[in-house]
């Protein structure tokens, strides 16, 4: 029998070791799935960038962080393995467990200060001063009616360091000896157990207090990150006060809306004069418009003038507010000299610009008049103004 119960133990001997479950996996999934959206929408959606920016951030953070700690607890469990491995070589790790019966009547004076309960928590400093010692724990079941149950857990590295501390005078079988008042007679009862799978995790965890706290954190750097590469992103096209805009050739009588800016930032026109303006709309997930001002001021009165095709048919210089791509086209009387700007009701701080009504300005697209000269010597046609009959007698 002894020869069986050997190979058993040996069987089942403390070289196993089963990972402890870990969320990290879940986490790195959700975030990599968040990194993911934001990323699809970060570059599909060009206008919202100024959300979609710092939101991929945030998620990008999350994810290397997720993706870190998922490394960290696979390196620990691997580490965990590797001491249970060296502990079997050396001598399997041992538990103790230690039950008995609170009298009836003894709970409170068994836990309040100088009881049973309490002594066993105070010797918990000279259980760490013990070679081997691992950890400690106190369970009791209390009882209406009866005796209570008390369950006293220590673990040890190896059964050595649990029989030298069973030697001292400050072994817990001794403290409880102590209270004789308050500890049921002949109830103590003892377990020396070897420890065949450790479920118990003596590192260092974060609390849930300082993973919120740490999660926050990342969520708010992500933000100001993608947020800074937005702000980076808008002013790298910029030197000096001059905007760097792409090449998109003089105004003529369409303006542009792509990625929530218009393509022009600047139109001239002469005073006085029906001019035909097209709005063409390329953002087919944004609704803008085109509104113009009495003024340079921006929240000033809407420029009256309008003949057809803007809002609602008023004469107010303003279309409506259409979602997709679209074109609008509308005509306005040009008011007297100066400057008049205009942006759109939806994007107040990107999509402004300014129209500017010069006397003498050309309508756009179309040529200067020639000079006197010029016009002495040629006609409508292109042709001399001489007549081939003055040529021929000359």
């Amino acid at each position: 029998m002894e020869h069986e119960s050997s190979e058993h133990e040996a069987h089942v001997g403390p070289d196993v070791h089963l990972p402890d479950p870990s969320i990290w996996p879940f986490v790195a999934g959700l975030a990599i799935m968040l990194l993911t959206a934001t990323l699809v929408w970060w570059a599909r959606v060009e206008d919202q960038r100024s959300l979609s920016g710092p939101l991929l951030g945030a998620s990008a953070a999350i994810t290397l962080f997720s993706v870190a700690g998922w490394a960290y607890e696979d390196g620990r469990m691997r580490q965990k393995a590797r001491e249970q491995e060296e502990h079997a070589r050396q001598g399997a790790r041992r538990t103790q467990v230690i039950t008995f019966a609170i009298a009836e009547g003894q709970l409170e004076a068994a836990v309040g200060e100088g009881g049973v309960i309490d002594a066993i928590q105070n010797a918990h400093d000279d259980l760490r001063a013990a070679p081997g010692f691992e950890d400690l724990r106190i369970n009791v079941s209390s009882a209406e009616e009866g005796p209570s149950q008390v369950i006293v857990e220590t673990t040890w590295s190896t059964a050595e360091d649990l029989a030298a501390f069973e030697e001292t005078e400050r072994a817990i079988l001794d403290l409880i000896s102590q209270h004789g008042d308050e500890v049921l007679a002949g109830s103590p009862q003892t377990f020396d157990m070897q420890v065949v799978r450790d479920t118990k995790d003596t590192t260092v965890r974060f609390s849930m207090g300082a993973a919120v706290s740490l999660f926050g954190a990342l969520l708010v750097g992500g933000f100001a990150v993608g947020a800074g590469l937005n702000l980076f992103a808008s002013e790298a096209t910029a030197e000096g006060d001059i905007i760097i805009r792409p090449e998109v050739g003089p105004f003529l009588d369409t303006l542009t809306i792509k990625a929530s800016d218009f393509s022009h930032k600047e139109i001239t026109l002469p005073p006085g004069v029906d001019f035909t303006m097209t709005l063409d709309n390329q953002d087919d997930s944004v609704a803008h418009n085109l509104i113009f001002f009495r003024s340079e001021d921006l929240e000033g009165e809407v420029l009256e003038g309008c003949i057809s095709g803007c809002e609602d048919d008023g004469t107010a210089v303003r279309t409506s507010l259409e979602l997709g791509i679209i074109q609008q086209t509308f005509t306005f009387t040009t008011p007297p000299p100066g400057r008049y700007a205009f942006w759109c009701d939806v994007h107040p701080d990107t999509m402004i610009g300014m129209l500017i009504i010069e006397e003498g300005a050309l309508l756009p697209g179309k040529a200067p008049p020639a000079d006197d000269a010029g016009a002495d010597s040629t006609d409508g046609t292109g042709e001399t103004g001489e007549t081939e009959d003055e040529s021929a007698g000359n």
